[in-house]
């Protein structure tokens, strides 16, 4: 794209062949477009129902259990076929219906742009859709505009932009028309205007050079569109866990079959031995009890006033390990606000403004007359005021109506006669208002403090004018200097009455002599409340926090400091700096850094990368339309519940409240989730891993099949089914923010995990085998022998399910009713068995039959002693455990 802001007027009409007093022809217009097409962003379409409910299909899981399905349907095992199926579809439908991630991010953008604009077209003036614009169009903005395209301003009358929803600065830009060197950043080019961008004050002419996907603004739609969706670190843990799986099933199975032909079985009878193994070893109900937990945890986060936009971005919070704090709108409100006020009285507050004094009462007075803002509406508080115009005026309007001034009310009596608007060079601005009462001009002047005290020969003080001392104007030197090291804009009040007809009033050359002085006040954009307190709480819980702004590097220091980042300039980094930059030293670099200053859209994305790079789970907040492509490349995107509709829908979270303070609530919520995730797959993979080396062991001993398939989906589903959903309402533990952040190649089964279902395992099986072989030495019954397998099963999973609850709290130290579903899930897995062994309907199904209660003593007996162990086993990882943190 051409440099524009580096280009004359004069070159500027040439090179898009157009004329600025008559704009472009029709027919001209006509072939533009035919080139350039319309001025609006792409559309994309998101995956329909059909092919979500369809991906749901795509795992290895899946896969196995289909297979065995089909193994039973050529065997005639007609039952365990159907009910095989049935778990594979109860799976599917929980996902189906639990995915609903649309991609709107385009829609979102192309709704944000699509505004009319004023163009100048065969010398006239048309009010038009502005898809209709071309590049060499002649646009017209009034305050309150959106900007349409992309243009460079050829002419001016104190018009100003706010360009935060592109740049990420708060205060609006103050537009001229001069040429600009080529190398001005983006967001210092005060000669251009972009599309979406908001015009706050004053007039302004403009060509059109860049529309649709070739603006600013287009760029971010296609650094969206190039953003690649990275699975998140569940998903790869996950996967990890699946291909382990699956891969241990398939040689098992493989292994056996093979076994079993060789010692003179046949084929038949081991495939039917394969498909027990392959249901035995799959934990049916682990996606279905990951995707309930995830959606329990995005209820309790939302309790907390955070909207998780997918399921698994839950549980990513849990694993973030630096967080990229965007400073505008984020870390600070993104509105300009008065909070300090400082005069000869003393300083105040916001807070303090309904108590006013005589000099307090005058500086908001000057803050209100002195002012070219528009009122729309001000019904209500004057915080919920629709006032348009620039934010810095509209700070001083509210801070005076928080004061109880009625603007109306002091107008009562005077008449403006005249004003000069504010000028970067005069710095200054000044009303002139005819008293009707008094017969004198009264004249207003806010501007920078160093003028207005040079212009100054008297200060008001005590309700009265008094001379003006050289120490007095040091004073007010001191403080302008304070606030403007805190990232304060610092405005300066003065006023001065004079007896004059307004015919004769030279008002430039009244204001630069003899006014008189006020005070000055602080305006910036407030940081919000709770944030410092919850950076704090992040650190502590070993969270790496960079601030991210399009601000200058002192004014991102200032908030720095205040929220507890204290940074030196070598932990700053500019955006010009990280141009000249390889990815490779970004990547050194970045580690040491912790603030961004002065950076585009670009960059944030280079940041996200080089941290991702580093192994780092990032976290990136954001409101503006700038922030979008980053909330979308980073592991967890979290925008503004005021944001832009754009940063929405690219972030995979939304602080309902923007409240900073959420974001660490929800990053122990998904540390919870995690936990309950590890809880669940303990419990299950302990069942299958019993169950597995149960059957194996069997065969290789030469005995019959001791547990049939039907039966080992029955303990899985529906036994184990109810208390492994009851897990993921395990309230969580208080420890888990005093752990340090996950490491991304961290799996879900760690050693301590491996140990107990081993140990869990082969205690099962060693009680199980000697059941087994006992009943068949006594019995030769095999429907007896496979039943009393088969409840065994079931009363173990139901008993050590308490013994999974936590890894680093004993059995005895839990109470149970904190987990009363959990309770109740146990009552109702033994009623289920109960109605597996003596109701003829599932006799029949399960081929089970009735147990005497000299059976259920024995399995109560063997379910408490596998409780035993496995609480003496994790006995010795918590001892070991707490010798770790001493």
């Amino acid at each position: 794209m051409a440099d524009f802001h580096a280009k004359s007027i004069k070159q500027l009409t040439k090179e898009l062949k157009t004329d600025l007093d008559f704009g472009l022809t029709r027919e001209e217009v006509g072939k533009r477009q035919k080139k350039y097409g319309p001025n609006k962003l792409p559309e994309a379409k998101p995956p329909s129902a059909f092919i979500i409910f369809l991906r749901q299909f795509n795992n290895l899981f899946s896969y196995i259990l289909m297979a065995a399905a089909i193994v039973s349907f050529l065997l005639h095992e007609y039952i365990d076929m159907w009910v095989i199926v049935a778990a594979i579809f109860l799976n599917v439908i929980i996902g189906f219906v639990q995915e609903n991630k649309a991609q709107k991010t385009i829609f979102a953008l192309k709704k944000m742009v699509v505004v009319t604009a004023k163009v100048l077209r065969e010398g006239h003036v048309h009010v038009m859709d502005s898809e209709e614009l071309v590049p060499g169009d002649i646009i017209f903005l009034d305050a309150g505009d959106k900007v349409p395209a992309d243009a460079r301003l050829v002419e001016t009358m104190d018009f100003q932009v706010n360009e935060a929803a592109l740049t990420g600065e708060s205060v609006p830009s103050k537009k001229e028309t001069k040429t600009l060197d080529k190398k001005v950043p983006l967001a210092d080019r005060e000669n251009m205007i972009y599309m979406a961008t908001v015009a706050v004050a004053g007039k302004a002419k403009a060509v059109v050079y860049a529309i649709g996907l070739s603006t600013e603004i287009g760029h971010v739609a296609r650094l969206l569109v190039e953003v690649k969706e990275e699975p998140t670190p569940l998903q790869i843990r996950m996967k990890k866990l699946s291909a382990t799986i699956g891969f241990f099933v398939l040689v098992c199975c493989l292994l056996i079959i093979i076994g079993g032909v060789i010692t003179g079985r046949s084929p038949g009878e081991m495939f039917i031995f394969g498909v027990a193994i392959a249901v035995a070893a799959i934990p049916e109900g682990l996606i279905a009890a990951v995707t309930i937990i995830l959606a329990l945890g995005m209820t309790r986060i939302l309790r907390k006033k955070a909207l998780t936009r997918t399921l698994l971005a839950a549980e990513t919070l849990g694993s973030t390990s630096v967080i990229c704090a965007d400073k505008t709108g984020t870390i600070t409100s993104g509105k300009m606000v008065v909070e300090r006020i400082h005069t000869t009285s003393g300083s105040c507050s916001v807070r303090d403004l309904g108590k006013r004094d005589g000099e307090l009462n005058q500086v908001l007075k000057i803050g209100m007359l002195c002012n070219d803002l528009h009122f729309e509406s001000i019904e209500g508080p004057p915080e919920k005021w629709r006032l348009i115009g620039d934010p810095t005026e509209k700070a001083l309007i509210i801070a005076a109506g928080l004061a109880n001034l009625d603007k109306a009310e002091l107008e009562k009596d005077l008449v403006q006669v005249t004003e000069i608007p504010f000028d970067s060079y005069l710095k200054y601005m000044a009303t002139a208002y005819q008293d009707k009462k008094a017969k004198k001009i009264r004249i207003f002047v806010k501007g920078a403090t160093e003028r207005l005290l040079s212009e100054s020969g008297y200060l008001y003080k005590k309700g009265r004018v008094h001379k003006f001392t050289e120490r007095e104007k040091e004073k007010f030197l001191k403080i302008n200097e304070e606030l403007s090291k805190k990232a304060y804009r610092v405005i300066a009040c003065a006023f001065k009455e004079i007896k004059v007809s307004k015919e004769k009033l030279d008002l430039k050359k009244e204001v630069e002599s003899n006014l008189v002085f006020c005070g000055v006040i602080g305006i910036r954009d407030p940081i919000r409340p709770g944030v410092k307190e919850a950076i704090k709480m992040c650190l502590g819980a070993g969270i790496k926090i960079k601030m991210i702004t399009g601000d200058h590097k002192l004014t991102a220091q200032a908030i720095a400091k205040e929220i507890g980042l204290p940074a030196q300039d070598e932990e700053i980094l500019s955006g010009d700096e990280m141009d000249s930059m390889t990815p490779d030293q970004l990547e050194y670099k970045i580690p040491k850094i912790k603030i961004f200053a002065r950076v585009a859209p670009k960059h944030k994305i280079q940041i996200v990368d080089a941290l991702q790079r580093q192994k780092e789970v990032t976290a990136m907040t954001g409101d503006g339309v700038n922030d979008a492509p980053a909330l979308k490349s980073a592991d967890i995107g979290i925008a503004m519940g005021t944001g832009t509709e754009v940063a929405k829908e690219a972030s995979d979270m939304i602080l309902e409240d923007n409240n900073f303070r959420t974001i660490e609530a929800a990053v122990e919520e998904g540390r919870n989730i995690f936990n309950n995730i590890r809880k669940v797959t303990l419990y299950l993979l302990s069942d299958s891993f019993s169950e597995l080396i149960l059957i194996g062991g069997c065969l290789l001993l030469g005995l019959p099949l001791p547990i049939l398939p039907v039966q080992i989906l029955w303990v899985n589903l529906v036994e184990d089914g109810l208390p492994d959903f009851a897990l993921a309402f395990e309230p969580g533990e208080k420890e888990v923010m005093k752990d340090p952040p996950r490491k991304l190649e961290e799996p879900i089964l760690n050693q301590e995990m491996k140990v107990l279902i081993f140990i869990i395992g082969i205690i099962t099986d060693l009680i199980l085998f000697g059941l087994f072989l006992w009943l068949w030495k006594t019995t030769h019954d095999l429907v007896y022998i496979r039943t009393m397998i088969f409840a065994a099963l079931g009363v173990d999973s139901l008993l050590y399910v308490f013994s999974c609850r936590s890894l680093r709290h004993s059995i005895f130290q839990k109470n149970p009713l904190t987990n009363k579903l959990l309770v109740l899930a146990v009552v109702i897995g033994f009623t289920m068995i109960f109605l597996a062994l003596y109701t003829p309907f599932f006799q029949t199904i399960l081929r089970t039959q009735a147990l005497s209660l000299k059976d259920w003593s024995i399995l109560i007996g063997l379910g408490i002693f596998e409780i035993i162990a496995i609480e003496i086993t994790k006995w010795i990882f918590i001892v070991k455990k707490k010798k770790a943190y001493a």
